[in-house]
């Protein structure tokens, strides 16, 4: 998985979809390889909104002077019922070899956005959990895989949202951070 890290690092986020999706798929077949080949560029246009507000309500209502986002999916692997983002701002860039910064954010969202369309997976994990699939080691492989490959896939959204975003609002001009709750390791840099 350390090579998997490596790439998101290095910004290789589509490289690292294919590498995590190419070892999910030799595993013996469960639940979790319904995430190959599946995306979530679907919800580019509910991001840019989420976005838009967020973006709004952080510099209008809080007055902060934002230098820098997070985009944090909560605690997936035990929040079965409900996927979803959350957006906070720093008025200060972070330096990315210490994450203790994450949690001193200048400002939050108040709204979330849900994530759509991982639906049958999030009945896998649960299933997984409630069964403790993980005392089986192929399946425990394969469910650390389906979770790197949902953090990409919503690196993936991200980096699309932001690309097509540049010269048209102004959060699309901050370093946005791209994670999800526990898994920090897997930070990555949309610029």
């Amino acid at each position: 998985m350390q090579q998997i890290q490596e790439l998101i690092q290095s910004g290789q986020i589509e490289t690292a979809i294919r590498e995590a999706e190419a070892m999910l798929g030799r595993l013996p077949a469960s639940g979790f390889q319904q995430v190959i080949g599946k995306d979530l560029l679907h919800l580019q246009a509910p991001l840019t909104a989420y976005f838009n507000h967020s973006w709004t309500y952080m510099t209008d209502e809080e007055e902060l002077e934002i230098k820098a986002l997070y985009l944090e999916m909560n605690s997936f692997t035990t929040h079965f019922d409900r996927w979803f983002l959350h957006l906070l701002a720093y008025e200060s860039i972070a330096n990315r070899d210490n994450l203790d910064w994450l949690q001193d954010f200048s400002g939050e969202s108040e709204k979330t956005l849900t994530i759509t369309g991982f639906e049958p997976l999030q009945a896998t994990n649960k299933k997984y959990m409630e069964t403790e699939g993980y005392r089986d080691d192929q399946l425990r492989e394969a469910c650390e895989l389906h979770e790197y490959l949902v953090i990409l896939r919503v690196q993936e959204l991200a980096k699309h949202t932001v690309a097509a975003a540049k010269g048209k609002a102004p959060w699309a001009e901050v370093p946005l951070y791209v994670a999800a709750h526990d898994y920090e390791d897997m930070l990555y840099v949309v610029k």
